[in-house]
């Protein structure tokens, strides 16, 4: 690390300051018996930013049932945590602010950072840790301050280093490095320590970039940023397939949110900070609207789909026992019924003999035939790989094998999973696919009215062991329940269940 450069950025006299209301509230706060009234009278004194908080306070950001009418009652109301990240909040905001000529690009700046600060917000309430979510806030608004720093020392130079990446922030860290041999991550986790914020924002700002290498007692809060990006990256994408996608994966390994989850998590992320934007006084550009994202990513992974087949979690995992040329349904990628029936069979025995639990999920289109005559073959084929994809989304991470058994019916087989994991994998799918489906056809209307799915799920474990002794009572457990589910006349999941069991 260049250490000169790092002193010269650090006692640049440009560099953004606080306001003295930020700098008292901090000194107040970091006493554990701070008086509440002391620290509403402090705030009241810099009468922009009281105004400023009571407004975010009553807006839906908070959702409140009754209107705050003083930083007093706000204080009781919400607590001093989150009052302190509005006043922290709104002092950043005033301090970062670009100059006529300025070539530094602060509108994308703000987006990137309130976008983020949002859905970091969101995603630690999300995963339960309420604790962390107004610090998973400021953590995301503070992030790239280091940027800002790196400008003002550096000028020009560091304007071309940021131009070089193309827009892909992904990349502004590797080169960072190479021309400097310093990253704004580091710069600005020291600038925090300099304003003497706190270590449970300052740690994750030093690895917003990098959260899986955060230290473990800040590593949510990092994480919780780094995934706040990727939200960014997906409502800002022209093709949101591959964010989307990136973001699914690392909900669950990450944070453990589901698909739906995440989903959620954008649409209220979009939401809110059109509201803060306004609030805070920021320009946060044309933040899309969510549905439309989704929509948009959900054609562009079909058409994928169609011209290149994902090549299955199967086809290698059973290498040595299927032919991948003739083992696999060309439309979609995944496991034909003659590969389905080696997988299962090879499950099975592995499962019997070593008393671990194996799951079959089935699924069923129903409705499949009745859509080419009410809206056209394509839109057949359109669901068909759409729930595919549905399918390898959910249960790919598992460890499962998607198979097709026929037009309109898919197994997956789930080595190692129980029946309540594959029934829960099952249940969000059949949310998701009532929710999604009129994303996959275009321009039908109704398509969701016209094709529902049956969900059966049957399971290999002590319950069963003694009755399931081979893998075709297994696999008609399972068309047992898809018949279950089929008599609900609706989108439904059902699991077989022993009668001994139940």
């Amino acid at each position: 690390m260049d250490t000169k450069l790092l002193d010269d950025i650090l006692n640049c006299t440009s560099l953004p300051s606080l306001p003295a209301v930020a700098i008292r509230v901090l000194e107040l706060t970091s006493d554990p018996d701070v008086k509440m009234d002391e620290l509403a009278k402090e705030i009241q004194f810099d009468q922009g930013i009281s105004a400023k908080i009571l407004r975010t306070v009553n807006s839906s950001f908070y959702g409140l049932r009754k209107r705050c009418s003083s930083i007093d009652h706000a204080l009781v109301m919400l607590g001093l945590n989150p009052v302190k990240t509005l006043v922290l909040g709104f002092s950043l905001v005033s301090s970062v602010k670009g100059e006529d000529g300025d070539e530094f690009d602060y509108l994308g700046y703000w987006e990137r950072g309130l976008t983020t600060a949002v859905a970091a917000k969101f995603a630690a309430e999300m995963v339960g840790n309420k604790q962390t979510a107004d610090e998973s806030f400021l953590a995301g608004l503070f992030q790239d301050i280091g940027m800002v720093a790196l400008h003002r020392t550096i000028g020009q130079e560091y304007i071309e280093v940021i131009n070089s990446t193309d827009g892909n922030h992904g990349k502004l860290t590797k080169v960072e490095l190479d021309a400097f041999d310093v990253q704004h991550a580091v710069v600005g986790a020291m600038m925090c320590e300099n304003w003497k914020i706190p270590h449970e924002i300052v740690i994750p700002v030093r690895y917003h970039d990098h959260p899986t290498a955060c230290p473990q007692e800040y590593s949510q809060t990092a994480r919780c940023v780094g995934f706040g990006n990727m939200i960014f990256d997906i409502l800002k994408a022209e093709n949101p397939t591959e964010p989307l996608r990136k973001a699914y994966a690392k909900g669950i390994s990450w944070l453990g949110l589901s698909e739906s989850q995440v989903d959620e998590l954008i649409t209220m992320t979009a939401k809110v900070t059109k509201e803060l934007g306004n609030l805070f006084v920021i320009d946060v550009g044309s933040i899309p609207d969510p549905d439309e994202v989704l929509a948009k990513a959900d054609r562009q992974l079909i058409e994928l789909s169609k011209s290149q087949p994902i090549e299955g979690f199967a086809a290698k995992h059973f290498a040595e026992l299927i032919d991948t040329r003739d083992g696999t349904d060309p439309f979609t990628g995944a496991l034909n019924r003659d590969s389905f029936n080696v997988a299962i069979r090879e499950s099975f025995t592995s499962a019997y003999k070593g008393k671990f639990c194996l799951s079959v999920v089935q699924l069923t289109l129903d409705g499949y035939d009745e859509l080419a005559t009410s809206i056209g073959d394509a839109a057949q084929d359109e669901v068909v790989i759409g729930t595919s994809v549905l399918l390898r989304r959910h249960f790919e991470h598992m460890g499962g094998v998607v198979c097709r058994l026929a037009d309109s019916v898919f197994a997956v087989v789930l080595p190692a999973v129980g029946r309540a994991e594959a029934t829960q994998g099952s249940s969000l799918c059949c949310d998701e696919f009532t929710k999604r489906i009129a994303n996959w056809v275009s321009d039908a209307d109704g398509v969701s009215e016209v094709v529902k799915v049956s969900i059966g799920v049957a399971s290999l474990d002590d319950d069963t062991r003694a009755m399931m002794k081979t893998p075709d009572l297994l696999v008609k457990a399972a068309s047992r329940a898809v018949l279950a589910a089929k008599a609900s006349d609706g989108s439904t999941v059902r699991a077989f269940v022993p009668r001994k069991a139940a």
